[in-house]
């Protein structure tokens, strides 16, 4: 597995786990305000974190689109 799908899965596993807790906090199930506080600020890291990786991922894809750019060879050659 290279870092590139590594870090794609990783993203996923975070989108989940924010996504769970988001919906714990949806439906109700916060029994104090320290633990709303709490999951509130999971919810920011996740975010967080996932601005990260997507800005890691658009530095990797914009890497390698300079990479692959086509060569021409435009000096003259004449012949004499």
């Amino acid at each position: 597995m290279d870092g590139v799908n590594l870090i794609y899965k990783l993203k996923k596993q975070v989108e989940e786990t924010q996504k769970s807790v988001q919906t714990s906090i949806l439906n109700g199930q916060v029994d104090s305000h320290e633990k709303y506080q709490y999951m509130v600020g999971q919810v920011r890291a996740y975010q967080t974190i996932l601005q990260e990786i997507s800005n890691l991922l658009k530095n990797k894809e914009q890497n390698e689109d300079d990479s692959t750019g086509t060569i021409v060879d435009i000096s003259s050659k004449t012949k004499t």
